[in-house]
């Protein structure tokens, strides 16, 4: 369960970075939400009293999510604009 939480947030995060005009922003903005996200999520979902590799874990479901969010939708906005 808490982990389509991480990756709905995980596409919203790319989805809005993608928005962003500097690639260092751009990157800036998925790394720092991935980490947030993914403690987040970790906690909310009671994973980090277990053991704290949920948290690696959680941050890179983030993390990938976000950055194929922002790739697709590059993608995306780049061949609507050809066509």
């Amino acid at each position: 369960m808490y982990e389509i939480l991480a990756i709905v947030a995980g596409v919203l995060i790319g989805l809005t970075a993608e928005r962003l005009t500097s690639t260092q922003m751009k990157i800036a903005a998925i790394t720092a939400g991935s980490v947030a996200v993914g403690a987040i999520v970790s906690s909310i979902s009671g994973e980090l009293s277990i053991s704290w590799g949920f948290l690696v874990f959680d941050i890179g479901q983030v993390l990938i999510a976000a950055a194929m969010a922002m790739v697709l939708s590059a993608l995306w906005r780049s061949r609507r604009r050809q066509v």
